[in-house]
């Protein structure tokens, strides 16, 4: 045998039907809580988590850019370049 009932209540009615207690309070606090941590310190954490997911993206673009001019990775940076005066200022 299978008995379905089919209610028509707010989720409030329920709650005091089950005996829960009402934590609506408790959550507004926690959430304003939450919320100004964040704007206080999410800053700083924010860009660190931008900053670390840009890079390799950058990456990517420099090396399609690179894969498209035909151009070698030793000619792109001027790394190679600058080691050549310092050689000269040691002898």
């Amino acid at each position: 045998m299978k008995i379905t009932v089919d209610l028509d209540i707010t989720p409030e009615e329920l709650r005091r039907f089950l005996g829960l207690p009402n934590v609506e309070g408790l959550q507004d606090e926690m959430l304003k809580m939450a919320q100004k941590q964040i704007t206080e310190s999410g800053q700083g954490v924010f860009n660190d988590l931008i900053t670390g997911a840009v890079q390799p993206m950058y990456a990517y673009q420099q090396w399609l850019q690179r894969m498209m001019t035909g151009e070698r990775k030793e000619a792109a940076t001027p790394a190679s370049q600058s080691e050549e005066p310092k050689s000269k200022k040691k002898t």
